[in-house]
């Protein structure tokens, strides 16, 4: 497989994972509600959040994340310069390995870990194969500064949705 087609492949992927959570996310939170406030007293505030946010605002969310993946992707293929794809990749790898916590932690199904059990290989052999690409620095570098900007940008979503949906439409 060429590294042009692993690069492309990232938006595939990411939307796949999403589309798991656009499905499956609301009716989940919504049945599980009571037992996470009771498990997870410390991170009430999320479980707050999460509940503003009705599937069409999930569905929102995710189409402005998938158009920042595929800016970035078609950015990388174009100029070849791997730096925004990958902190995109970095970003959405770590997304992935937070669900895999989350179910094992929760010990049962979760909204988007069957996906994420697909696309942490791909994750992890499209790391691999652009590891002679960036230094050690700039591997952690960048996929810290992706991993921030992810969470800034999924907080502030999560904001101008949960305050412009509402949770019964």
């Amino acid at each position: 497989m060429t590294l042009l087609s692993i690069i492309l492949l990232l938006p595939v992927f990411f939307a796949i994972h999403e589309l798991e959570e656009i499905i499956m996310m609301q009716r989940w939170v919504s049945k599980n509600r009571s037992t996470l406030y009771d498990r997870y007293p410390k991170i009430g505030f999320i479980i707050r959040l999460m509940e503003k946010v009705n599937t069409r605002g999930i569905a929102i969310i995710a189409a402005e994340e998938f158009v920042i993946v595929s800016a970035c992707t078609f950015a990388t293929a174009y100029t070849g310069n791997i730096v925004a794809w990958y902190c995109c990749l970095a970003a959405f790898g770590i997304h992935l390995v937070i669900h895999l916590f989350q179910f094992i932690t929760w010990r049962r199904y979760i909204p988007a870990i069957v996906t994420s059990l697909l696309c942490l290989p791909y994750c992890i052999y499209a790391i691999y194969r652009i590891s002679g690409l960036l230094t050690q620095t700039e591997f952690i570098l960048y996929a810290a500064v992706g991993i921030a900007i992810g969470v800034i940008n999924l907080l502030a979503m999560h904001f101008v949705v949960g305050k412009s949906t509402c949770k019964y439409i």
